[in-house]
């Protein structure tokens, strides 16, 4: 039982401690990735003018695979 709470414990810790990471695009001369409340903001900003967000993505490589990062944030019309 100790062993159950002790696995919990620490899992939650890890999850609680984790942040969202910011990926440097590396051999890559273009835009910067966007942090995610970055995003967010730019998608707000555009339906508070009653129009569309269109998140654009770069993909980049890393250890565990392709990875789609946030580079742009397009308001649209309907």
């Amino acid at each position: 039982m100790k062993k159950v709470v002790l696995v919990v414990i620490a899992s939650v810790g890890i999850v609680g401690c984790s942040s969202t990471p910011t990926y440097k695009l590396k051999g890559y001369a273009g835009p910067e990735a966007m942090e995610r409340n970055e995003v967010v903001q730019a998608s707000k900003q555009c339906i508070y003018a009653k129009l569309r967000p269109n998140v654009e993505f770069v993909t980049a490589k890393t250890n565990s695979g392709k990875v789609m990062v946030p580079v742009n944030v397009h308001c649209q019309p309907y």
